[in-house]
């Protein structure tokens, strides 16, 4: 069932009008609300995806100059490029970590805060390390991680957490744990793994995917079929008996009772999609054990 034919049905059943624009605007966005109801009740089996974020290795090559207050850094025989910018840059001289804004050149490159050393540094060493990594724009929740090198299931950890357990992380290695923290300028996850990679390795995330929203006439939901015309419909309706009823003075129950439905047709859904655990019967032995009849007595009771 398209998603013009869904309208339809929800107009024909609330006696509403989708030649009027403002009505047919509802019921698009009732619709669309009904359907990522749906989607954030369960972990769906059509919901779940995976994909492979690849690790970067930490860049060394050449020596680094810059003057104290600076913010500009002058590369000899680096390797600085576009892909820099977002990463930060430590230098030989200091513990602390710069963010690189921009890459104007293979032996330029910008940080965001000035240089706090008292002193100019001069043919220095540095390190540019990756520290947050974005998932595809299609990851609305990250399930699992793991990298196949180990191989390591990594730990999701939650950020003030790993700051209480790691406050000066320093490690390099195959990473173990891994933190979520926040979005990237497109919107997209971040995360963090740690021990941070000293080497290119693949990172299998398994998520659960961001629900597309229905436009157009003919779109499709992601949502199985055979729930089209029912679970996805009683949760428009369910939202339309809503704005039916308001202003009326007497008492309207249809809305409650229509979301009653809605909530029950998704734990038909759930029930379904819930995996089938078949009864396994426990072999025991033939011999009967003759246990005394009666409640048990304390021992040597009625002895001398």
């Amino acid at each position: 069932m398209n998603y013009l034919t869904q309208q339809q049905e929800v107009r024909s059943r609330l006696r509403l009008d989708l030649a009027d624009g403002d009505q047919a605007t509802l019921i698009k966005r009732w619709l669309n609300q009904s359907q990522q109801e749906i989607w954030n009740a369960y972990e769906w089996p059509w919901s779940l995806d995976r994909e492979i974020v690849q690790t970067v290795a930490d860049k060394t090559a050449g020596t680094v100059s810059i003057d104290s207050g600076a913010t500009t850094v002058t590369g000899v025989s680096t390797a600085f490029a576009s892909g820099d910018v977002g990463k930060y840059i430590q230098f030989s001289s200091s513990n602390d970590w710069y963010k690189i804004t921009a890459s104007a050149s293979a032996t330029s490159l910008t940080i965001e805060a000035a240089y706090t050393a008292t002193s100019n540094l001069s043919a220095g060493t540095y390190t540019i390390r990756k520290f947050f990594y974005s998932t595809s724009s299609s990851v609305d929740k990250v399930l699992t991680m793991r990298q196949a090198i180990g191989p390591d299931i990594l730990e999701m950890i939650h950020y003030r957490d790993f700051d209480i357990f790691r406050p000066n992380p320093t490690s390099t290695g195959n990473p173990n744990t891994a933190i979520v923290f926040g979005y990237d300028s497109s919107g997209n996850l971040q995360f963090t793994p740690y021990p941070w990679p000293s080497v290119v390795m693949n990172l299998e995330v398994r998520f659960k995917k961001r629900v597309t929203e229905l436009s157009g006439d003919t779109d499709t939901s992601t949502i199985p079929i055979k729930w089209h015309s029912t679970t996805m419909i009683d949760g428009a309706l369910y939202r339309g008996y809503q704005y039916t009823s308001i202003g009326q003075n007497v008492q309207d129950n249809r809305a409650e009772l229509q979301r009653r439905v809605f909530q029950g047709s998704i734990k038909d859904m759930i029930a379904e999609c819930e995996p089938d655990v078949s009864y396994h019967p426990v072999l025991q032995t033939r011999e009967v054990y003759n246990a005394p009849v009666g409640p048990r007595l304390p021992n040597k009771f009625g002895f001398e």
